[in-house]
């Protein structure tokens, strides 16, 4: 191993330990302890982009176990364009929130801690892109997962933080336990955890019930990650409980983390079982891909419904944010290169999206406007640039035409229509969806721009709140890059594609 190949982890790793050093010395100060966050940050998505840029698009150093190209020996870890292009997604959710964080009251206390987990979860995240052992991923998503539980309840004197942790928490050790225990009977069915050793282990042996039941499990305990239908419950109850920059970085970071492992742990056996039907057994296969399906169609239409009959900001977008995981979820149910495309793109979307939208939230918090929709009634008028970039994440969100979110889903719809079959039905769920999805945003949207403000509302007043440059600025990066990649998408979008044909092992 070359410590060289993980100098984004170690850049991120020594500002969090600087962090952290700082903080025993006494020097606290927000500008200190954020921009060591923002700048490690910064530094490690440089290195990544250039790493794509020169070696990732172009060749793959290690192609992950259980493609159609295997490495040629067991690793721990292993390189691939792929996963560079998710680690992208969590360092620009890291750096987002670390930026716009910048904005905070000079004189919080908890700056350290919350800057210092912000890069531990970060590097938790980007260790799980280079995973290429099942237990070695569940190590990683761990690292994320304890950091995320801290950070949820870093203002410990609040009483709604500390309740949506210990929530956190106890979900989350739940999660952690089906899947340790199902990787355990996956190395009991075939002698180990590398995904090298998966996938000849079901070339060979099949689907013992051992393996049955471990699949089972993982997809349990990787379903409550991605807050995929029935195992979403907590996720509303953390995000409104959690500080809202808190929620943008779970939305927008923590939750992709969660779909880049289906992708390793479940594709494996559909592209081997998809290269050798007659000598494979394919009901395994056929129903693996089905029960994801069925996965994907129920958390997507859950959340868009339980999204409808909300009446505070926060939770809205918390339901919002479970349905765009069905979206998601579809890429790994078909299991094709542009279906992984396709979902890797709206991952990279979802994080201008969602992570703006809740950054949204926040800056209008901090303007002393409430956390009801009808609280926004009038914000139009009186924060037009901050109003007119919400909706953009919103109109996006909803698919609508000239912004990134209606480019991302009708690449992964054409996919699933491409691939035929009981996919069309998923391409069909996802255009109802997201046609359902259209009320409840325009809803908001009429609020704001509509609406006048109640004369008891902040916003009827002069709202005399901060926003800050720096969270602005943030703001203003997403809405631009909504428009600007929902209009011309292409050089993201073809490497992206790229990276998912090299990772299904097509061209590699």
């Amino acid at each position: 191993m070359s410590l060289a190949e993980f100098l984004p982890e170690i850049l991120l790793l020594a500002g969090a330990l600087l962090i952290f050093l700082f903080d025993v010395l006494g020097r606290r100060r927000l500008e200190l302890v954020g921009g060591v966050a923002a700048l490690s940050l910064g530094g490690a998505l440089l290195l990544v982009v250039a790493d794509l840029g020169v070696s990732g698009l172009a060749a793959i150093r290690t192609v992950p176990a259980g493609s159609v190209d295997l490495p040629l020996a067991p690793s721990l870890y292993a390189f691939t364009s792929l996963g560079f292009v998710f680690q992208v997604t969590f360092l620009l959710a890291g750096l987002f929130v670390a930026v716009a964080s910048l904005s905070r009251p000079s004189d919080e206390k908890g700056a350290s801690v919350f800057f210092g987990l912000l890069l531990i979860a970060t590097l938790g995240m980007m260790l799980v892109a280079v995973a290429s052992d099942l237990i070695f991923l569940l190590l990683a998503i761990e690292v994320t997962s304890l950091s995320t539980y801290l950070l949820v309840a870093y203002p410990r004197r609040d009483e709604r933080s500390l309740e949506a942790a210990m929530k956190f928490f106890i979900i989350g050790a739940l999660s952690t336990a089906l899947s340790f225990f199902g990787a355990s009977l996956l190395f009991a069915a075939y002698g180990g955890t590398s995904f090298y050793a998966l996938g000849p282990g079901v070339a060979f042996v099949g689907f013992p019930l051992l393996a049955e039941i471990g699949y089972g499990l993982l997809i349990a305990g990787l379903g409550f990650k991605v807050t995929a239908v029935p195992f979403h419950a907590w996720a509303v109850d953390v995000y409104d409980g959690a500080p809202t920059d808190v929620a943008a970085f779970l939305s927008g970071g923590s939750k992709k983390m969660g779909i880049f492992a289906f992708f390793l742990v479940f594709l494996g056996p559909i592209l081997l079982l998809r290269s050798a039907p007659d000598a494979l057994p394919a009901t395994f296969g056929a129903s693996l891909q089905l029960t994801l399906g069925i996965l994907a169609v129920l958390t997507m239409t859950v959340g868009n419904v339980l999204a409808l009959r909300q009446k505070e900001m926060k939770r809205m977008l918390a339901y919002s944010s479970i349905s765009q995981a069905g979206y998601m979820l579809i890429g790994v149910a078909v299991g094709t290169y542009p279906a992984i495309a396709g979902a890797a793109f709206q991952v990279f979307a979802h994080v201008f999206m969602k992570t703006g939208a809740f950054l949204v939230v926040a800056a209008v918090a901090g303007l002393g406007v409430g956390p009801l929709i009808e609280d926004w009634k009038g914000l139009g008028a009186k924060r037009p640039a901050l109003s007119v970039a919400f909706a953009l994440m919103l109109l996006s969100l909803a698919g609508v035409p000239l912004t990134v979110g209606f480019v991302s889903k009708f690449v992964l719809f054409s996919a699933a229509v491409e691939a035929q079959g009981f996919y069309v039905w998923l391409a069909v769920a996802g255009l109802l969806n997201s046609a359902l999805s259209v009320f409840y945003y325009a809803r908001v949207l009429k609020a704001i721009f509509l609406d006048r403000p109640d004369p008891t509302s902040p916003v009827a007043g002069p709202l005399t709140g901060r926003i800050g440059l720096a969270r602005s600025a943030v703001i203003a990066v997403a809405a631009v890059a909504i428009v600007g990649l929902g209009i011309y998408p292409g050089p993201v979008l073809s490497g992206i594609s790229t990276a998912a044909s090299h990772f299904v092992g097509i061209g590699a």
